[in-house]
């Protein structure tokens, strides 16, 4: 039986290449499209938090060794469901060297004062500056943040926000702070709802530390905010809003305490 002679190198390097076809080339670069756009879906949100959180950590340690300032983009940090957590439309207060910008929330025109780089209404600024006026720390849900002067679109973005209308902490009357209710566990006021009467509350300023402890929990509907703001107390006492359930925020919680304690600081 005869045998056939393999072909020679030189035979095989005659042999025409195998030619890949247009749809397989064309499956690939979609694959490669997919898996890219995959990785980024899973890691911006992730690398956004985490540029967002160390921006407020920055502002606290700003707080603590300068002005207490730092400078962020118009767009830049933007929270999902924000739009139910900020309250500009319920400020009256106007603040000096700030722009007026006209924003939308909930389906309601309302003004927001910022502090801009732009001497122009009309023109939308590129940068905000946020400043820092104390901080609030929550040791049972391991919060702690800055607080900054006003319950505006951005300030909410990186810190807790003081409701402009209402005292400052350790004077009489109710000191009102509001924060996201974020859809990440242990950010901003996402723990809110864990927080029970009898727990501490504490807000500290540069010279002083005000130490409250938590009397009243309630749920309320938004409607109902305004009266809860203007309801008047000589007592020193404190409130924190923010929205409840988590993603579908139908109504405020609000978690309310009597000022205990107040220390010096340094």
């Amino acid at each position: 039986m005869s045998r056939k002679n393999p072909k020679s190198p030189s035979e095989a390097d005659k042999l025409p290449a195998r030619k890949r076809r247009p749809g397989s080339i064309m499956l690939n670069i979609l694959i490669v499209i997919l898996l890219v756009s995959g990785l980024y879906l899973i890691f911006e949100p992730i690398v956004g938090r985490w540029r967002q959180d160390n921006c407020s950590q920055q502002l606290l340690q700003n707080f603590d060794e300068g002005d207490g300032t730092i400078v962020i983009g118009y767009d830049e940090f933007i929270v999902a469901g924000e739009e139910y957590d900020y309250y500009d439309d319920l400020e009256t207060s106007s603040s000096s060297s700030t722009d007026s910008i006209t924003t939308t929330a909930s389906q309601t025109q309302t003004t927001e004062s910022v502090t801009v780089t732009t001497t122009s209404a009309t023109t939308t600024p590129k940068k905000i500056v946020i400043q820092a006026i104390g901080r609030i720390i929550i040791p049972s849900i391991s919060v702690k943040m800055p607080i900054a002067e006003g319950a505006n679109l951005h300030n909410l973005r990186v810190a807790i926000g003081h409701y402009t209308n209402s005292p400052s902490a350790g004077e009489p009357g109710v000191a009102i702070y509001l924060g996201h209710r974020s859809y990440t566990y242990g950010r901003h006021f996402n723990r809110m709802d864990e927080v029970k009467i009898g727990e501490t509350i504490i807000i500290e300023t540069k010279t002083t530390r005000y130490t409250y402890e938590v009397d009243q929990i309630d749920v309320v509907e938004p409607d109902d905010l305004l009266y809860e703001f203007n309801n008047p107390t000589s007592e020193p006492r404190i409130m924190l809003v923010t929205c409840t359930p988590v993603r579908i925020a139908t109504h405020r919680l609000l978690v309310k305490g009597k000022l205990v304690k107040t220390d010096s600081i340094g």
